[in-house]
């Protein structure tokens, strides 16, 4: 009877131990998609920004010129984090 009792307490927490697991998964997923999306906001300002700013030296006639280099180098990084925390997710999601 203690046996039973001992391999039935076992199975409750292996159970509970991967609902733990499956938990901070979920919270992990959640943590990385909000990076992400934090990350997509930052580029859309960027965008925004650069095409005002473009399209202002285009009214004035004027060439656009390399000021526009740390926007560009901004986004780039972004795009890399984005990529970075996508492949982050495909491995917290197979664990």
């Amino acid at each position: 009877m203690k046996e039973l009792l001992d391999d039935i307490v076992d199975r409750i927490s292996e159970a509970a131990d991967q609902v733990g697991k499956k938990a901070d998964e979920v919270i992990e997923t959640q943590r990385i998609k909000n990076k992400i999306r934090g990350l997509e906001k930052d580029n859309r300002r960027n965008f925004r920004d650069l095409g005002r700013m473009i399209y202002e030296k285009y009214q004035n006639g004027e060439e656009v010129e390399e000021e526009y280099l740390p926007f560009c180098e901004a986004v780039k990084e972004r795009e890399e984090q984005i990529r970075s925390c996508e492949i982050e997710l495909i491995r917290v999601k197979e664990d």
